[in-house]
């Protein structure tokens, strides 16, 4: 079996898993780039079997050599280990070249995070464009929610439950969960359905449509999510759609919430990975550092 048909079978494995199309994509461009790799890398091997950790350390500072950032090269790497693993497991490949492969480490910068006096700049903007009620649906339901990218353009209108305050949410791996939903995005989105929604045809179900009346894809959200940045004077980076995630995580968190409701909210399947968001708290710990300082109350 060559590498491109143990891919095959990899990316079978997902379908049948039914895993997002986000994950093949993400796994795809870690499959793209090592085939361009190998095909200007003189012995490098066609066979799977043939393929060692030290071919794959290779690739790694190749991809740093182009100027891939940390970030990108960790997330090759991650693919990697889950793709060779998934095949020693299967008996595919009797060993895993990749168990060894050392991830890089990642600088501890902190991530671009939308604050509510952004948000209320966004909304400002958003009320003077030619979609403005479905633009302030959209930036409440982002930040009232917190609900990823995938999971916004993928809202139905059956997904909305009014009447318990909630939208029905299909996350990844295809989870079903119910995110809580505030008064004002709640009527927010009401109101855009009542009177600026125009689906193009009956079959299209999609909650946030585009001029055409069509489903908004990942690329529509983000370019308009872009042009509300640059009508409110704000960095693109700083309204990115993850940018609302964690925004809704920190001021969730800052109100009061805890960590365990907040993991079954942003849909984490470990706790682990919620508490990440604490690290954004930082004038928050600061003020707590303020009121029950050891050294102070000496």
């Amino acid at each position: 079996m060559t590498t491109a048909e143990l891919w095959e079978q990899f990316f079978y494995h997902l379908r049948v898993k039914r895993r997002a199309r986000t994950t093949l994509n993400f796994y795809g461009v870690t499959r793209r780039a090592l085939d361009r790799y190998a095909a200007q890398t003189p012995g490098f091997p066609t066979f799977p079997t043939l393929i060692s950790v030290t071919h794959l350390r290779a690739f790694v500072l190749w991809l740093e050599e182009q100027g891939l950032a940390a970030g990108g090269v960790h997330a090759h790497v991650r693919a990697l280990k889950a793709f060779f693993g998934w095949a020693h497991r299967e008996e595919l490949l009797p060993r895993n070249p990749a168990q060894r492969l050392e991830r890089p480490t990642l600088p501890n910068h902190r991530l671009p995070t939308v604050a509510t006096e952004q948000v209320g700049q966004l909304l400002k903007a958003a009320r003077a464009t030619d979609q403005p009620l479905r633009d302030v649906a959209l930036i409440l339901t982002l930040f009232d929610t917190g609900v990823r990218l995938a999971e916004v353009i993928g809202l139905r209108v059956a997904d909305l439950q009014p009447e318990r305050g909630v939208f029905r949410v299909i996350g990844k791996g295809n989870r079903e969960r119910s995110v809580p939903v505030g008064v004002r995005a709640m009527t927010a989105v009401s109101t855009y359905m009542r009177r600026e929604r125009k689906p193009r045809h009956a079959g299209v179900q999609h909650l946030f449509l585009n001029r055409s009346g069509q489903a908004m894809t990942r690329s529509c959200v983000s370019i308009r999510l872009c042009r509300l940045a640059e009508a409110s004077g704000l960095p693109r980076a700083q309204v990115a759609p993850h940018a609302f995630r964690r925004g809704f995580a920190v001021e969730f968190l800052r109100n009061g919430g805890d960590v365990f409701t907040l993991q079954q909210i942003l849909g984490h399947s470990s706790l682990e990975m919620t508490r990440r968001y604490v690290n954004f708290l930082d004038e928050d710990l600061k003020a707590a550092h303020l009121r029950f300082s050891p050294g102070d109350r000496l």
